[in-house]
């Protein structure tokens, strides 16, 4: 599968080895459902965020999202309010979106997490290709601007 590309990997090691690890296991599995698709990693705040997508529209078209915070990663269905939850572990009472919390590697293995996948996959019509290539995922990555000094400037 697609190895992480070295800004994702900048963009984590602020985290904690477990959460670092809980998001790139996390990214494995969403790859593996979801290649051949667009990728787009980005910093935001607070937390890292990793967004998939059948076009490079990734932001428009995206079907679903990895957020990474400090204690936790959240897997994010953008039209999660469609799929049909028989495990009852979507999470959220927005007009679409739904998100399933993980706190451990060991959710990862969550048979339900891959069927959800392939649910929204199905539903936003992205098809599976017959043969799987290894470079079925193309990542983007926004580039986090130099930090800025504090305003006012300080003067000595």
């Amino acid at each position: 599968m697609a190895k992480p590309p070295r800004e994702l990997i900048e963009f984590l090691y602020p985290y904690d080895p477990p959460v670092q690890s809980l998001a790139l296991g996390l990214r494995t599995v969403v790859l593996e459902e979801m290649a051949p698709c667009h990728e787009y990693i980005f910093s935001m705040r607070s937390k890292v965020v990793l967004l998939y997508g059948p076009t490079e529209r990734v932001i428009a078209d995206c079907i679903c999202s990895i957020n990474v915070f400090a204690r936790h990663v959240t897997l994010v269905f953008h039209r999660g309010k469609n799929l049909k939850d028989t495990h009852g572990i979507l999470e959220g009472t927005g007009k679409a979106m739904r998100h399933i919390r993980l706190n451990r590697l060991s959710e990862l293995d969550r048979p339900e997490i891959k069927a959800l996948l392939r649910q929204a996959r199905k539903q936003a019509g992205l098809k599976r290709p017959r043969q799987r290539t290894p470079d079925a995922v193309i990542t983007r990555v926004k580039a986090n601007p130099a930090r800025r000094s504090p305003w006012p400037p300080t003067f000595r």
